[in-house]
């Protein structure tokens, strides 16, 4: 099975830290973040910090953008004190928010912190985005690149891709990706797209369990920007649904809508399309990672949409 993450472990993390800061840091601890950044906290001056790693620094610009307009706006994110570049490591060092992801509390305890995390994501939703922007992942200046929602999403899975995803299309001939069950559920999202609405929304594009942050009561960070951009907001319900079925967070989000007197058109329709569009870039990317398990995995749980 291969990984994508940075190899780093705590001694030699331990090291750039210190380089970084010029000083010395303690309590380092890794944390469990993403298939592609290195992460850990450490301890500077009686204060808790968070550093990523990782080889695209573009995403930590994009980070620092959402960061100075959200704040603004009462949106928990933890506040960035730098970004910089060490020899071919890029790095950004935050504040750590107080207490700790969804992910690692008991299941009865997120149920009990989901409606409060309903009434952030709503904040999240209601945040203007200009008519003339465009869709799609947004760039560090905050702009999209696509005329239409359909336009984004077939590009995400278009055949010539750069970076990550670069001769993906071999994965259908030198790995386990069947391109019938790819197409099959692609070809079924792309239909349901059109319920999309018109207006475009600020969507996190990462939205799990794992970069949400929660001192057991209220959500203190909202973190990981890195997959923002304009579109159906549905996207980040269905990422969380995906992954964790069990805590019916559908059921939550529609309740907070329902109680301010308000409803989300075409509710199931979004909901399946942004599980399509999470499963399928699941089924390729444990294709490329080489984990059959997780493949299939993500089969059967498109199987159950």
């Amino acid at each position: 099975m291969k990984s994508f993450k940075l190899d780093m472990d705590l001694h030699t993390a331990q090291k750039i830290i210190e380089n970084i800061m010029e000083d010395s840091v303690s309590n380092i601890e890794f944390i469990n973040f993403g298939e592609l950044s290195k992460v850990f906290s450490y301890q500077y001056k009686g204060k808790a910090y968070v550093i990523h790693f990782n080889n695209n620094g573009e995403r930590f610009r994009k980070d620092e953008y959402l960061y100075q307009k959200l704040s603004k706006l009462g949106i928990p994110i933890p506040r960035i004190e730098r970004n910089g570049k060490l020899n071919d490591i890029f790095f950004s060092i935050s504040e750590k928010a107080n207490g700790q992801s969804l992910v690692a509390y008991p299941e009865n305890e997120i149920k009990r912190i989901l409606p409060s995390l309903a009434i952030e994501y709503k904040k999240i939703t209601e945040i203007p985005v200009d008519s003339s922007e465009r869709y799609g992942a947004i760039n560090h200046d905050g702009k999209g690149a696509f005329n239409t929602w359909q336009q984004y999403i077939e590009s995400f899975f278009q055949k010539e891709q750069d970076g990550f995803w670069k001769d993906w299309y071999t994965l259908f001939d030198h790995s386990f990706l069947e391109k019938e069950v790819f197409n099959y559920y692609y070809e079924m999202m792309m239909d349901l797209s059109w319920y999309a609405p018109k207006e475009k929304y600020l969507v996190h594009g990462d939205f799990h369990t794992g970069n949400i942050i929660s001192d057991g009561k209220n959500i203190t960070g909202i973190v990981d920007w890195e997959m923002a951009m304009y579109g159906d907001f549905m996207f980040d319900l269905a990422n969380l649904h995906f992954w964790a079925p069990q805590l019916e967070i559908p059921k939550v989000f529609r309740h907070a809508w329902n109680n301010v007197g308000e409803d989300i058109p075409f509710f199931r329709e979004r909901l399946k399309c942004g599980m399509l569009f999470k499963g399928i870039d699941g089924l390729r990317f444990f294709a490329k990672k080489e984990d059959k398990a997780a493949y299939e995995m993500i089969k059967d749980k498109l199987s159950s949409i």
